[in-house]
């Protein structure tokens, strides 16, 4: 018999250790698309929410229902400025949107709304100043508008929450955006 000095192949042992050196790979890159699936899964409902987000807000600062005819006898007590946006037009047209006022804040109130998300709008009562270059005179403070300006900005912030299947009194913050209703004053009788 004769020995032959140069075969080619492999062993065994070389086998075996190329199957185990592939399967440790192979097997890390399985772990890797479970984990791919939940990110795509996470970013598809942050986006949907972002989007409902902003279609809420929409509706929120729709212009055509943020109007009040202007009467010069409708003055606040405390600055003599025209109440261009009371706390009663502003709950009516919240709970027109299906809101309702959860909580009176220094400063804003807070409405929300329940239906597979938790919506939460917060609107400011100071009015933020718009100055509209034909308005001639001193710009106003901060957190008050001009007497003659007809457009005020009152700031929106919504919220809109993840409510947590297992236990539907806790929840997590899925997206925010914000806005100002712009409130248009013209002038007239009530």
């Amino acid at each position: 018999m004769k020995a032959f000095k140069d075969e080619n192949g492999l062993t065994l042992v070389e086998v075996l250790a190329a199957l185990v050196i592939l399967s440790v790979v192979f097997i890390g890159i399985m772990t890797i698309f479970p984990q791919m699936t939940l990110f795509n899964e996470k970013t598809e409902t942050k986006l949907d929410t972002m989007n409902l987000a902003r279609q809420e807000m929409a509706d929120l600062v729709a212009a055509d229902k943020w109007k009040k005819v202007l009467v010069s006898s409708a003055v606040t007590p405390d600055t003599g400025m025209p109440d261009y946006l009371s706390e009663a037009k502003m709950a009516a047209e919240m709970a027109a949107e299906g809101y309702t006022l959860s909580s009176h804040e220094s400063g804003f109130d807070r409405y929300q709304k329940k239906s597979d998300y938790l919506y939460e709008a917060d609107i400011y009562l100071n009015c933020e100043t718009y100055l509209n270059p034909a308005v001639i005179g001193e710009a106003p403070a901060a957190g008050t508008c001009a007497k003659l300006e007809p457009t005020k900005l009152h700031k929106v912030h919504l919220k809109i929450y993840d409510i947590n299947a297992t236990s539907p009194e806790t929840y997590r913050l899925s997206s925010e955006t914000f806005s100002f209703i712009s409130y248009k004053a013209t002038e007239g009788t009530p």
